[in-house]
């Protein structure tokens, strides 16, 4: 029974903590690994930030990063405020990230340092501009880091909008389909444990990038529910990044890409 008030960040990452798995693996990178204490810090940070700026619940933000830790913690600290997430590619052409930012009226965004001036540029085209975070920059860093470490989630009910997904675009430009909280809850609990039976001990890794809801769900969303790790990397995934990936850390489960299904 899915009980009507839900925060996915709480079901899915602060449920690990009281679980007593704070200091188990999260999410595994090229450089180090990160505990689920970790990762609920850094996103006690991020909605810190985003309250601290005036960020209200129910207002889009989007997530324009690679795959990584600032990635994953700036997606739950978005769902911790209250706010809704949209995950959008870090790479898209600059008419489609002008259009992202007209079409969801975010309110603020989370992109790369090293673009910020191309999302800014599209960003003042638009009537509405998204207040810009710089993730990773020097500034942003030394301003997120001085945030507190704790945040409440929001009392999001079950079915509050938590994140839009987009669709590819085959037909026209991309449209967005509202996602609940309910509906993550139920193909975690459906899918996940019920075809793949994901346990705390396996580790894994996904073709497609976390900006597509298929990987979020299946590489993020699914081992956190059980406790397990996520392997994430910025990089394209080409085969010889892949088999690379899969030679240093060993996934248990492959995520291929959707349209391999």
């Amino acid at each position: 029974m899915i009980p009507s008030r839900l925060n996915l960040a709480a079901h899915l990452l602060d449920a690990r903590i009281a679980d007593g798995r704070g200091d188990r693996p999260a999410i595994r990178t090229g450089t180090r690994i990160f505990s689920y204490d970790e990762v609920a810090r850094r996103s006690a940070q991020y909605a810190s930030l985003l309250a601290a700026d005036d960020v209200r619940p129910e207002e889009r933000v989007i997530v324009a990063l690679p795959d990584g830790v600032d990635f994953v913690a700036a997606l739950f600290g978005i769902l911790r405020r209250g706010s809704v997430v949209v995950m959008v590619n870090p790479d898209a052409p600059a008419d489609l990230t002008r259009y992202f930012f007209e079409y969801t009226r975010a309110t603020a965004a989370f992109v790369p340092a090293d673009r910020i001036d191309r999302f800014a540029a599209e960003a003042e085209a638009v009537p509405s501009s998204p207040r810009l975070y710089a993730a990773e920059g020097r500034d942003f860093s030394a301003r997120l880091d001085v945030q507190p470490t704790a945040f409440a989630p929001f009392d999001s009910h079950r079915d509050d909008a938590a994140i839009w997904l987009f669709s590819g675009g085959t037909t026209g430009r991309p449209k967005a389909v509202l996602q609940s909280h309910r509906s993550f809850v139920n193909t975690t609990m459906l899918y996940g444990h019920g075809v793949l039976g994901i346990a705390a001990t396996d580790i894994t890794i996904a073709v497609p990038k976390l900006f597509f809801g298929y990987a979020t769900g299946a590489n993020v969303f699914f081992p956190f529910s059980a406790g397990a790790s996520c392997v994430l990397f910025p990089e394209r995934c080409t085969a010889d990044e892949l088999f690379a990936q899969i030679a240093r850390h060993r996934p248990t489960i492959q995520i291929p890409s959707n349209q391999l299904l």
